[in-house]
This record gives C-alpha cells, structure tokens and sequence, in this order.
C-alpha cells in the first residue's frame, strides 16, 4: 500500500473516495479492496498523463514563441532557445504517447489531455517548416538588404 491513500471515483455514484475505504461514504455501496486498488492506480496514471500533458503543451507554446522571436533580426540566441524547446516537446511527445498513449480510461480529463498532446504535435508539425525551411530564406532575405 502507498503511504497516501490513492483516490477514484465510485463505481456506483461517482464520487471521488480514497482504496481504503470499504464502501463508498456517500452512497453506501461495497468497495472491493483489490479492484479499488487496480481503478485507483488507472486513476493515478489517468491524473499523472493530464499533468504531463499540461507540460508538453507548455513546452510547445514556448516553443512556438521561441520560434517566434527568432524571427525578430539581431536577436541571435533566441534560435538556439528554439532549437532546445523544439527536442524536449519531440522527446515529450514520445514519452507521453508511449506512457498514456494505451490508457483505457472514460475520465473526461484524459480526452483533454489527448487534446493538449494533439495541440503540442500541431505545434510541432507547424513549427519544423516554419524554422526549417522558411526562418532560412527570412535570413537570407535580410542579409540580402
């Protein structure tokens, strides 16, 4: 058992109570303790992928700003901030897919994090022409003048 006590909704009426409990303190129903301990752990996982994904959504609008800026002339170091934040959103990414990507879950939250990860790979997707391909030719095209 984990020092805290690990919390899930109710089977019955859905409100939050912690796997110690033996029945549900609002509606009285029994609580399996074995089966409290495997839903509280899917909630756990559930909440540490909406963190996670809080995160990399962060990361990829910093990003984005990063990229931004850089197109800003005599503001050299800010590429480099881009380039940086560019690899963690990727690693993120991946990082996320593979920890939550398979999670089996009806908890609202877990689609809105699936959201923030879809955001953070648009960004991405977004952001590789962007810096790639078109902050080159703005470069170029400034030093042309």
């Amino acid at each position: 058992m984990t020092p805290h006590p690990r919390t899930f909704p109710c089977p019955n009426c859905n409100e939050v109570i912690n796997e110690s409990m033996t029945q549900c303190r609002y509606c009285s129903v029994p609580i399996d303790a074995g089966i409290a301990a495997l839903v509280a752990e899917r909630q756990e996982k559930t909440n540490q992928a909406c963190s996670d994904a809080s995160f990399l959504r962060t990361a990829a609008a910093a990003m984005f700003v990063f990229l931004g800026l850089s197109f800003i002339p005599f503001v050299p170091l800010v590429y480099w901030g881009f380039l940086a934040t560019f690899v963690v959103t990727i690693v993120l990414l991946v990082l996320w897919q593979v920890r939550f990507g398979s999670l089996v879950t009806s908890d609202p939250d877990y689609f809105k994090a699936k959201r923030s990860r879809n955001i953070a790979l648009a960004l991405v997707i977004a952001a590789a022409p962007l810096a790639f391909i078109i902050g080159p030719l703005w470069s170029y095209l400034l030093a042309a003048e």
